[in-house]
């Protein structure tokens, strides 16, 4: 796990979420986190305290998904898949705003559903598989990695229930995985385009 953060000029806000490492060099974490960031600015912050500059090289506002290629950046990859078996218990490890470092917390997998709603600019209704979860929401949790048995990231929290601040929604393994593998070994430096529209 990695913590992210960097600055958005396009709204004047600083940007700050979670990222987990799936290939050599390169996190992935929500689009929205990264959303306007200026190229080659986001600096990510290891498990170890140590700090490196980390640019996007895949951005999909669409899935909202994200991937950083960080140089240098030792931290061993999770392995990222579609998990068998049922729903059930899992653990979240991210950076909660203000955290001091990792945070390891127990989550419920309520139920997994093909979920219709907007995209980061509220631009169009786009359809995503996502697993609705029950745990303590926390700013900063964005990007997390959602571990189920065996260590296996079956997701990756995205968004809270505005009117529940107990349960959260995770994007499924399986929407994560294209974007992922096409910016496995990418390099280039990929537009962010402007900051997300918000609540």
């Amino acid at each position: 796990m990695v913590h992210l953060a960097g600055v958005a000029p396009s709204c004047a806000k600083k940007i700050e979420g979670t990222g987990f490492v799936y290939a050599p060099q390169r996190v992935v974490t929500p689009a929205h986190v990264v959303a306007g960031v200026r190229p080659v600015s986001v600096r990510v912050t290891a498990a170890d305290g140590e700090v490196y500059k980390g640019r996007v090289v895949a951005f999909d506002p669409d899935v909202d998904v994200a991937v950083l290629y960080v140089p240098d950046l030792p931290a061993p990859a999770l392995w990222l898949d579609v998990p068998g078996g049922s729903l059930g218990d899992a653990r979240l490890l991210g950076y909660p705003k203000g955290a001091k470092g990792v945070v390891a917390q127990p989550v419920e997998i309520l139920d997994r559903f093909e979920a219709e709603g907007p995209d980061i600019y509220k631009r169009r209704q786009v359809t995503r598989t996502v697993l609705e979860l029950a745990f303590d929401v926390r700013p900063g949790i964005s990007g997390a990695p959602l571990l189920v048995e065996g260590g296996t990231v079956a997701g990756m929290v995205v968004a809270a229930t505005k009117q529940d601040p107990k349960r959260g929604y995770a994007l499924a393994a399986e929407e994560i995985l294209p974007i992922a593998k096409r910016a496995a070994k990418a390099t280039k430096h990929v537009s962010t385009r402007k900051c997300d529209a918000g609540p």
